[in-house]
C-alpha cells in the first residue's frame, strides 16, 4: 500500500520535472545557480560596505578615546584638539569672558617668567589692582614654560569667542634657542622643534573638526616622521653644542615679528586691547656656567635642579643676549606704530639690578613687585580714564 502511494507521487511530479528540464522560458524556470548569483555581489557588496562603516566607526571612537585619555580632549568636543597641547585653554572657554560682563578680565601670553611657578607677577597684580580699588579682575594666564610667541599666538586665535580688557604678551627669550640650528634647516614657522611640527600641523583643526580620525592619522605620520629624522629637529633641552655658533644669527627675529604683528591685528578684530613690554634679562659680568652651577654670582636663588636655567639654555650667552635685544627692539617698534597699544619698557627700567632676578630672566618677590609697578604706571591711567 505504502509502495503505491509513493509511486503515484513520483508518477505525478514526473511531467513537471520534464517541463523544467526543457525550458518554459518564464524566469521561475531560470537555472537555480543564477539566481544565487545575481543576488550574490549585491549582498557581498552590501557588506562589504557595513564592515567598512563599521571598521570606520570603531576607528573613530579609538581615536577620541586615545585623546581623552592621554589629552583629556573631550570625547563629544574633538574639535578641541589643542587642549591637548595647551590644556590652560580650557578655563578661558568655561569661563566665556566678554567685553559685557562684570569683569575686568585679563589674559596673560608668555612663557616661564609670568607663570605662577616661577614667580609672583599674577599674585602681585592681583593685590596691587585690589589695593587701587580694581576687584572685580580675572586674571586668565596662559604662560608656560618654553613656549614662545608662536604658542601665544596659537593660544590667543584659538580663544575665538573670548574677549578681553586686556591681554599682555610678554615673550623673547625662549625664541633664542630657534636660531641654534643649520640655516637650510630653520623655518620661520618653527617647525624645525617637533613640538612645532605637530601643533602647526593640527592647530587649523581646533573649533572646526567633527571627527577626530583624520588629524589622529596625521598625529601618527608626524610621529613616525619625527623617529626616522629625529637628527634634523632642535632637541627639546638643551641646544646641541656643534650646533650653538649659529645661534650668532638671529634669524627668530622674522618670525617673532609675525607672531606679534598677527596678535595685534587680531586684538584689533576682536576690541581687545593689548600691553607690549620689552623682555628684561640680567647677566653679570662675570657670568659663566660654572659659576652659576656654583651659584656664585648675585643672583638670588639660582634656583634648583627642577628650575635650572643658565644663559646656556637658550644658547651661547652673547647670542642669546644680543636676540633678546634685537626683539626688544620689534616690540619697541610694533608699540609705536599701533594706536592705543600700552606699553611698558621693562628691559630697561629693570636692567642692571640682581635683587631682581633669580637668574638670568625669573624674577624674585622684590622682582616680580617691580615688573607689576612698571606695568601699573601705565595701566592705572588708562583705567581711571575710563
Amino acid at each position: 500500500m505504502r509502495l503505491n502511494i509513493h509511486r503515484k507521487e513520483r508518477t505525478r511530479l514526473a511531467p513537471n520535472l520534464d517541463n523544467r528540464a526543457e525550458g518554459s522560458g518564464d524566469a521561475a524556470d531560470l537555472p537555480p545557480h543564477r539566481t544565487i548569483c545575481r543576488g550574490g555581489w549585491r549582498t557581498k557588496l552590501l557588506l562589504f560596505l557595513l564592515s567598512a562603516l563599521l571598521c570606520v566607526v570603531c576607528a573613530e571612537v579609538a581615536a577620541r578615546a586615545f585623546w581623552r585619555l592621554r589629552y583629556g580632549v573631550p570625547l563629544r568636543h574633538p574639535d578641541r584638539l589643542l587642549y591637548a597641547f595647551y590644556p590652560e585653554l580650557e578655563q578661558v572657554d568655561r569661563a566665556r569672558p566678554t567685553h559685557g560682563d562684570a569683569f575686568y578680565d585679563i589674559l596673560f601670553l608668555g612663557a616661564s617668567t609670568l607663570h605662577k611657578d616661577w614667580g609672583q607677577v599674577e599674585q602681585s597684580l592681583r593685590e596691587q589692582l585690589a589695593y587701587h580699588g580694581y576687584r572685580n579682575v580675572r586674571i586668565f594666564n596662559l604662560a608656560q614654560s618654553s613656549q614662545t610667541s608662536r604658542d601665544s599666538w596659537l593660544k590667543y586665535a584659538a580663544l575665538d569667542e573670548a574677549r578681553f580688557e586686556l591681554v599682555v604678551f610678554y615673550d623673547g627669550i625662549n625664541e633664542a634657542r630657534a636660531n641654534n640650528v643649520p640655516p637650510e634647516q630653520f623655518r620661520e614657522d618653527y617647525t624645525h622643534y617637533s613640538w612645532y611640527k605637530m601643533v602647526n600641523t593640527l592647530a587649523p583643526y581646533h573649533g572646526t573638526a567633527s571627527f577626530a580620525l583624520p588629524y589622529t592619522l596625521r598625529y601618527l605620520a608626524i610621529g613616525m616622521q619625527y623617529v626616522l629624522t629625529r637628527h634634523r629637529y632642535v632637541p627639546t633641552n638643551y641646544p646641541r653644542k656643534d650646533w650653538m655658533h649659529y645661534g650668532r644669527d638671529p634669524r627668530s627675529a622674522v618670525s617673532f615679528k609675525h607672531n606679534l604683528d598677527a596678535i595685534l591685528d587680531l586684538a584689533t578684530r576682536r576690541g581687545d586691547r593689548v600691553l607690549l613690554m620689552t623682555f628684561a634679562t640680567y647677566a653679570p659680568k662675570d657670568y659663566s656656567l660654572e659659576a652659576f652651577k656654583a651659584k656664585r654670582l648675585d643672583y638670588g636663588l639660582h634656583y634648583d635642579a627642577l628650575h635650572f636655567t643658565p644663559l646656556e639654555m637658550w644658547g651661547a650667552p652673547k647670542h642669546v643676549l644680543a636676540t633678546v635685544a634685537v626683539h626688544n627692539d620689534i616690540v619697541r617698534s610694533l608699540a609705536a606704530q599701533h594706536a592705543g597699544v600700552l606699553f611698558v619698557d621693562q628691559a630697561r627700567l629693570m636692567a642692571g639690578s640682581a635683587r631682581y632676578f633669580n637668574d638670568p630672566c625669573h624674577f624674585t618677590v622684590i622682582g616680580s613687585a617691580q615688573f607689576v609697578e612698571n606695568l601699573l604706571e601705565v595701566l592705572l591711567p588708562s583705567l581711571q580714564s575710563k
